[in-house]
């Protein structure tokens, strides 16, 4: 089966938690919708779960960094869309463990933290395990954040929160690696 078959599925998914939370939904609704036989929605996925894994991960797939030095924009760009798409993701995430999203947001964010805190520590003598450990930090900061804000329904002020974040980010680095380069004595 092509790959469009799984979009379609995805799709129809979508547009069934538009007015449906996903645990209201059955993979019988979501193969009647899309035409197709239970045998090949089977074929694609195990479980309407799989299907959410897959639409988050090409969602994030999709918001991918192009220049590691501008970490905010896709940031900025993926809440927006989620926002945009507030009562699909709120069906979701409403029925779904939490540290699935959890763990699909820190994946596809610690590119975006990495690339930041890289950029922050050029100026100093720290090693890469304390690199490591600033991203890991920092990642799980802002995940958190993400998460919260979608618990509380995802206002529009998140926005103007990642103006604070980035603030937060920039001095909370240049304090950590200039404190950890006098550490490692140089």
């Amino acid at each position: 089966m092509p790959k469009s078959t799984k979009n379609q599925i995805m799709s129809a998914l979508a547009e069934l938690l538009q007015t449906k939370r996903l645990d209201d939904i059955t993979v019988t609704e979501l193969v009647e919708r899309c035409g197709i036989s239970r045998q090949a929605f089977y074929y694609h996925f195990s479980d309407l779960y799989g299907v959410v894994d897959y639409g988050i991960q090409q969602l994030l797939d999709g918001l991918g960094v192009t220049d590691p030095e501008q970490w905010r924009e896709p940031l900025e760009q993926a809440l927006t869309l989620l926002r945009e798409n507030r009562t699909l993701v709120l069906n979701v995430y409403r029925a779904y463990e939490r540290s699935y999203v959890e763990h699909d947001l820190r994946r596809w964010a610690a590119p975006l933290v990495e690339a930041r805190t890289r950029l922050a520590a050029q100026r100093y003598a720290v090693t890469e395990d304390q690199i490591s450990f600033m991203t890991e930090l920092l990642t799980q900061a802002l995940a958190s954040i993400v998460l919260s804000w979608v618990e509380r329904g995802m206002p529009s002020s998140v926005i103007e929160r990642l103006d604070d974040f980035d603030i937060l980010v920039g001095g909370c680095l240049d304090y950590t690696m200039e404190r950890l380069a006098q550490k490692n004595g140089k």
